[in-house]
């Protein structure tokens, strides 16, 4: 035998080292196919979980805690299926979820919650609502129409609280937040720049002027009794401004640079502020008196635009607190009467004993 050749016990030591190295590469190969497994089923197939939140009574939170919600993955492929990697991902998909508490919100316009308007006026919770305030009436909403009387009757203490009292509600109103305002006696007009009105004749007949110099003529039987010369639907119009600060300042510079008109006509003034488009959901509506309008016609027309809520404030007087306070009751809306100091009494209380308000108007 050569000194150079290998013993049998050499060749036996050879054959182990290869076969040891074999499994060992072969091990570590499996091990990374498994982990790619692992990470594709994760990632492509993450597990859906549903749960169904209620709302759920204290004596019945301890039991719904136990309860669990659990989605299988779905196979990647038959032979991963079978795989011990697989059955262990799919055993760990279960999870256990617990119902949060549900905050109770009120059943109001917009889903408002309970005391959203603090000192006066909020936004509503999660941006869902807002609210204004008029002469510490509030109300919720997106979108406001002021409609308010600017006759001749009304005295310049009536004008200046009235003025007061609206620059503090548009203030107020946040951005996102939509109004317009309307002024109206015998005819009615938008407070924006661009509209006007011109007396006909004997103060009976109006022609009131729009953006692009459209017209749109009134025509007076008396004081409280006007007419549109032409159909509802094309009473003035004009769009929603957003409550900046800039469109504020303008509204109130229009205001109260422009002259008191004659005439008292309701039906007209609010027609108007129910066809604007979207429809108001809600309207504050200020007179220092009646022309005779009737409420039935009003709400009708309310009705076939939208049903928007009506609010309605007598301006120192009790004069057509009736008609006044039905607008409002049918509309969903609270009649108001604002006394000589500036407060605001239940106009709905004031009917029930008026005598209980003495010396206030």
């Amino acid at each position: 035998m050569l000194l150079t050749d290998p013993t049998v016990e050499e060749k036996n030591g050879s054959k182990k080292t290869v076969a040891i190295t074999v499994a060992v590469v072969v091990h570590v190969v499996l091990l990374l196919i498994f982990a790619l497994i692992a990470i594709v089923v994760n990632t492509e197939e993450e597990p859906e979980l549903i749960a169904k939140v209620v709302a759920i009574g204290p004596e019945e939170q301890p039991k719904m805690k136990k309860k669990t919600v659990m989605k299988q993955v779905k196979q990647a492929s038959a032979a991963s299926a079978a795989s011990p990697i697989a059955k262990m991902l799919r055993a760990n998909t279960t999870a256990r979820i617990v119902a949060p508490k549900v905050t109770r919100v009120s059943d109001g316009p917009l889903g408002l919650g309970e005391g959203d308007f603090g000192d006066g006026f909020g936004a509503g919770s999660g941006g869902m609502g807002s609210g204004a305030s008029f002469f510490g009436m509030k109300t919720s909403g997106k979108r406001f129409m002021f409609v308010l009387d600017h006759s001749a009757s009304m005295s310049g203490q009536q004008i200046e609280l009235r003025d007061r009292e609206l620059e503090k509600a548009l203030k107020a109103l946040p951005a996102t937040v939509q109004y317009n305002v309307i002024l109206f006696a015998g005819g009615c007009l938008y407070a924006e720049k661009g509209w006007g009105l011109t007396n006909g004749g004997g103060g009976l007949n109006y022609s009131v002027t729009g953006p692009g110099d459209k017209s749109y003529p009134f025509k007076g039987k008396s004081a409280g009794d006007f007419e549109f010369d032409g159909p509802d639907s094309g009473l003035p119009k004009s769009k929603w401004l957003p409550a900046t600060k800039l469109n504020v300042k303008h509204t109130m510079e229009f205001i109260k640079g422009i002259k008191k008109f004659f005439g008292t006509d309701w039906g007209l003034a609010l027609k108007t502020a129910m066809n604007i488009e979207p429809a108001p959901d809600t309207i504050f509506f200020m007179s220092d008196g009646t022309g005779g309008n009737s409420p039935a016609p009003i709400l009708s027309y309310n009705k076939k635009m939208g049903s928007a809520k009506i609010n309605t404030f007598a301006m120192q007087t009790k004069q057509g607190a009736a008609q006044f306070n039905e607008i409002a009751e049918k509309s969903g809306g609270k009649f108001m009467i604002v006394t000589k100091d500036g407060d605001a009494i239940d106009g709905a209380k004031y009917l029930k004993d008026p005598g209980k308000f003495a010396g206030k108007l």
